[in-house]
């Protein structure tokens, strides 16, 4: 708490130039990069060897390999020679690889296409190698693969997805992205797992729940290649906010059918057995709301919390405590849900980052709430970079059997994703009307912002898959193998590392292309409320600006910080727009950042030229 609060007062600060002080909070806020990236190393570090440690313990009948095995853990020489060198060196070539191609006017490669083919090298260079270490065993690398991914890189992603939503416009088409992301998802896995089930004498997976289970997986959505794509053209706001919401929610949705259909609990009777057709539905019912409304609640109470820190503390002082405790909160939130409340964190970090991306950045200064909203983005994109290289890595090691059941896969998804996204669009277009008519009787004239075929064409072609999907698949439980085939799960797993491969090459980088051929709008600068002040406003919009006026901004701003609530432009700024702002209020010009390098003048000299 300030000292002010307690009744001290605080020291006199010695005046300092301009100049000096600009370099001086520059220098902090650009130090908070290397504080965190710091943490996020030494995790990353500890959960490799943590994991290298548990699984190559010595032999008995070897009393020479304890010596040696402790002498390498102490040196550390076998983890940065075979893991540290290969993945760093990995990313290196990946950023050079995407600088030549920006330079080389070729947008139609997405990055993450660049990162995977890099990882694919990097695994056939590993799968050839003769001195591979043991934590590139397939065992040890997929329980450092999930350890990883689910601790580190997907908080990150998460919270970043939530962070930076246009919440106006995601309110103004939030039921609309709900009938997508809801039903659009149990269409998905009711037609996926079916035809799995239908055509198992090709591929020879039988068993229904483990086909259920992964069509459940497989429908998570996640178009980050198309949606980068789509921020650099500047695609019209409808078809943009439409993905990503639906994209967004969806995976909540998967995540809460993945945990219930993963769950022996509920899957087997107390006997064994299946428990009867109605009781399942019943427990499988009941799973699903303890896990989506357990998780969603945990998440709004943990950033009520997280909001009314930053009221009462006050951090505006500094921006780089700002943007630690922003970013270590999602952290903080996945390992509560996932270790104490065992629900699901990806959920929960998500309604986390949505509030307080909605009611925190009021008790950041304005810098600080811009620099925040720029590095969890730089964070998030090198943790999904980290997931592409993963994926590069695994993908070499898909076999003949896994390459067949892919195919089929592949062709299933396709067709539940026209299933689910056509019928729901002509849904969601009915609704519309009935709204427009009951508001034109109410003498209300906006517009209704229907999806035409060419919007419901592009979100049927933004059915990409990534990290949610390869994070469940690496979670699925023994049962998988003992239900099925023994080597099911790996089946599973390879399958789900190639979709991802195929579906960002084929679909990720024919998204601009698609969007010329279709003329869909593209280049306007739209403001970032454009679909919130043109839409016709329902009830549920009605009923979260009521709570937020009478409930959410006196408990949670406070009429001092109602005047300080952050403009929507702000969320998408770049690190160059970010930083010449923060500049230019310190009465500086950015350009070159020379005057960063510029010696500081003396206070003799400055009174002398004035």
């Amino acid at each position: 708490f300030g000292s002010s609060h307690f009744g001290f007062r605080r020291p006199l600060k010695k005046r300092v130039p301009r100049q000096a002080g600009a370099a001086r909070g520059s220098a902090m806020r650009l130090g908070t990069t290397g504080k965190l990236s710091s943490v996020l190393l030494l995790v990353l570090l500890g959960s490799v060897l943590c994991n290298e440690g548990s699984s190559t313990e010595p032999s008995a009948d070897d009393p020479s390999a304890d010596d040696h095995s402790s002498i390498e853990a102490h040196k550390g020489g076998g983890v940065a020679s075979h893991v540290v060198a290969p993945i760093c060196g990995a990313f290196m070539v990946a950023v050079i690889l995407i600088n030549f191609f920006e330079k080389c006017g070729l947008s139609f490669i997405p990055e993450s296409a660049v990162v995977i083919v890099v990882g694919m090298c990097l695994g056939f260079i590993l799968l050839s190698s003769s001195s591979k270490h043991k934590i590139w065993e397939d065992e040890i690398f997929g329980e450092l693969n999930a350890t990883v991914l689910n601790l580190i890189l997907l908080p990150l992603i998460i919270f970043e997805s939530g962070w930076s939503l246009r919440t106006k416009d995601f309110a103004s088409q939030f039921p609309y992205i709900l009938i997508f992301a809801v039903i659009g998802s149990v269409i998905s896995m009711l037609t996926v797992g079916s035809l799995i089930c239908a055509t198992s004498q090709y591929h020879g997976l039988e068993n229904s729940r483990v086909a259920f289970i992964f069509a459940a997986l497989i429908a998570a959505t996640d178009p980050v290649a198309t949606l980068s794509t789509y921020s650099s053209l500047k695609v019209e706001p409808l078809l943009n906010i439409m993905v990503f919401g639906e994209s967004t929610i969806n995976d909540a949705v998967a995540i809460t059918l993945f945990n219930v259909l993963n769950d022996d609990s509920i899957m087997v009777g107390s006997d064994g057995n299946s428990p009867p057709t109605g009781e399942l539905v019943l427990q499988m019912t009941l799973g699903v709301l303890k896990q989506f409304f357990g998780s969603a609640g945990l998440g709004l109470g943990l950033g009520i919390v997280y909001v009314l820190v930053l009221r009462f503390v006050h951090m505006r002082h500094s921006q780089a405590l700002e943007i630690l405790f922003i970013a270590m909160s999602c952290f903080l939130t996945f390992a509560i849900a996932e270790g104490v409340c065992h629900l699901s964190g990806i959920m929960a970090v998500l309604f986390c980052s949505i509030f307080m991306g909605i009611y925190a950045r009021p008790h950041l200064s304005r810098e600080g709430s811009m620099l925040t909203t720029f590095y969890i983005k730089q964070c998030a994109t090198l943790a999904d970079l980290g997931v592409f290289l993963l994926v590069g890595i695994n993908v070499v090691n898909v076999d003949s059997k896994g390459l067949s059941f892919s195919l089929w896969v592949m062709l299933f998804c396709l067709v539940a994703r026209a299933v689910s996204t056509f019928p729901l669009g002509l849904m969601a277009n009915g609704i519309k009307t009935c709204h427009a008519s009951i508001q034109q009787r109410r003498g209300e004239e906006k517009e209704s912002h229907y999806l035409s075929g060419k919007h419901l064409f592009m979100m049927w072609h933004a059915g990409l898959r990534g990290a949610i999907a390869l994070v469940l698949c690496l979670e699925l439980g023994d049962w998988v193998d003992t239900v099925a085939s023994p080597d099911t799960r790996a089946m599973l797993r390879n399958c789900t590392f190639f979709l991802i491969f195929v579906f960002l090459l084929v679909f990720g980088g024919t998204t601009e292309m698609m969007l010329r051929l279709l003329r869909i709008p593209l280049g306007k600068d739209m403001p970032h409320d454009y679909l919130y002040t043109t839409s016709i406003l329902g009830c549920t919009d009605k009923v979260f600006t009521t709570m937020n006026e009478r409930v959410f901004e006196p408990v949670l701003i406070g009429d001092e910080r109602l005047d300080s609530m952050v403009d929507e432009a702000e969320k998408d700024l770049e690190v160059e727009a970010v930083l010449d702002h923060i500049m230019n209020s310190s009465g500086r010009s950015l350009k070159g950042y020379r005057h960063l390098m510029e010696p500081v003048p003396d206070e003799d000299e400055t009174t002398e030229s004035e």
